[in-house]
């Protein structure tokens, strides 16, 4: 089986670069070349301006599209974009008489590779499942537009099956075979948007090889951004705020390339583990979970518990496939009928966890969230935050902490303090939402900051009870009160 895309095409780089350059320039920019950018300036956390290597220049904005070099100069000014280089290769075969250049692009997942047309031959060009990282530690400033040496022996074996697609293409000459790096996230998303770390320090990189493709798509949208101070797309899969710091780290990226660049081409299946740069993060309830026989599956940097095999069994996830998995979807369907018609208790600490505390911590949250939070010490509150035009930024649930001495929150004149709890996905959101949230709140009114804001994710874990037989449940563990009168 195969598609066709009729208004599929191919556009050169150079001459696309060439025509947005010329675009730019009728709009009234200024391009300049050859100039070497050390660092951001900021002041109290905002972008101020760049430093060169032909001085400084004053600016309100900064869009990092430093492609695989991103991460360097994100760093400098302690920006998380954890992008990584890998070797790509592509052939170049000698002209072949029967290549018509009006050929569509061919795609073959099944063998790791794209070919189309090119120079009178064609380029087969490789995504091998079987990847290698590329300057892990650093990637040289000066090395642009160069080549890596081919190694020949782990590419051969991906390069023989994807040429064998069309066997005339073995029977032509090799004009070229060409190393170079690309650059890919740790989930193959790309990185767009403004960081979290800096305001108006923006990031468009990660492409993962296709940035041709959405070069334009991206530059529109993050313009939109910078012009109107919001996105008109939502944006939630590609904000560099999704991104934790450890996956910055030489470790984790030198690993998880290989599968990012390795899945390119594979079949996305909706239960495909990942299984790179695992076991970072575990809860204190670990140990009990996997004598169960529970299977684990990346949650944010977390070992979450997916589904339970049971006690001393190991847990199979069978082989990948679409629809139900008959190794243990039946399992999955008891822990789901059990939570909907009984009780269920899950192991959630790997959602966000954040205390704000401070005189200025109750009116705060109560100007952030769309309900009041700040009541009676002990009351648990479920709401959101909003932006300035109504959109939803966040779902939230804010307990105020009662003020005992040792406790979260307690003691002195600071206030009892909150614990706002979020979910996993949108960990540094939310903290740059709250954090950002302190210093705009002062400003409106005048003062100076009165309120923190630490993020105790690692310190605290959580336990969920839930269904509609989880209040019977309780009641009988507990003398506390726990009707709905309470």
């Amino acid at each position: 089986a195969g598609f066709f895309v009729e208004d599929d095409g191919r556009v050169n780089p150079v001459d696309a670069t060439a025509a947005l350059a010329r675009g730019a320039r009728n709009g009234g920019a200024t391009i300049v070349e050859g100039v070497s950018l050390t660092g951001v300036t900021a002041t109290n956390g905002r972008v101020t301006g760049v430093r060169t290597d032909r001085g400084d220049v004053a600016c309100e904005y900064v869009v990092n599209a430093c492609g695989m070099w991103a991460r360097q100069l994100a760093e400098l000014s302690g920006v998380c974009v954890p992008n990584q280089a890998a070797e790509h290769y592509y052939l170049l075969t000698e002209p072949m008489a029967q290549v018509d250049p009006r050929w569509p692009v061919v795609e073959d997942p099944s063998s790791c590779t794209y070919i189309r047309p090119e120079g009178g031959g064609l380029m087969v060009g490789l995504f091998e499942s079987d990847a290698a990282a590329w300057c892990v530690p650093r990637v040289p400033a000066d090395f642009s537009f160069g080549e890596i040496e081919p190694d020949w022996g782990r590419i051969a074996p991906f390069l023989e099956r994807a040429m064998a697609r069309v066997p005339s293409s073995l029977e032509a000459g090799a004009k070229k075979l060409f190393c170079g790096p690309e650059s890919f996230t740790p989930d193959l998303g790309p990185v767009v948007g403004e960081a979290p770390e800096l305001r108006n320090y923006y990031v468009a990189a990660g492409m993962n090889s296709i940035g041709i493709l959405t070069g334009g798509g991206v530059g529109r949208v993050l313009a939109h951004n910078i012009v109107h101070g919001h996105a008109d797309v939502d944006m939630t899969a590609m904000l560099p705020a999704r991104f934790q710091p450890h996956q910055a780290t030489p470790a984790y990226r030198g690993a998880r390339v290989v599968e990012s660049l390795g899945k390119v081409y594979k079949c996305h299946y909706p239960h495909r583990p990942t299984a790179t740069a695992r076991r970072i993060r575990r809860s204190p309830l670990h140990a009990q979970l996997a004598a169960r026989g529970a299977y684990f599956r990346d949650v944010s940097g977390w070992e979450g518990a997916d589904w339970f095999a049971g006690a001393g069994r190991t847990p199979d996830l069978g082989e990948l496939r679409w629809g139900r998995h008959p190794e243990w979807f039946g399992l999955w369907a008891a822990e789901h009928t059990a939570c909907r018609e009984g009780v269920a208790l899950f192991d959630m600490s790997f959602m966000s966890k954040f205390h704000v505390q401070g005189r200025a911590a109750g009116p705060l949250l109560d100007w952030l969230a769309t309900a009041r939070v700040d009541g009676p010490a002990g009351a648990i509150t479920y709401t959101q935050m909003l932006s300035p035009r109504g959109t939803l930024e966040a779902d939230l649930t804010v307990t105020k902490l009662p003020p005992r001495p040792g406790a979260y929150g307690g003691g002195g004149g600071d206030g009892e303090g909150f614990l706002v709890v979020a979910t996993d996905t949108a960990h540094r959101h939310v903290e740059t939402l709250l954090r950002r949230g302190i210093e705009d709140h002062a400003a409106a009114r005048g003062v100076a900051p009165a309120a923190t804001v630490s993020d105790v994710t690692g310190g605290l874990a959580q336990i969920n009870l839930q269904g509609p037989r989880s209040r019977e449940l309780l009641a009988a563990l507990t003398s506390a009160d726990v009707s709905d009168a309470a």
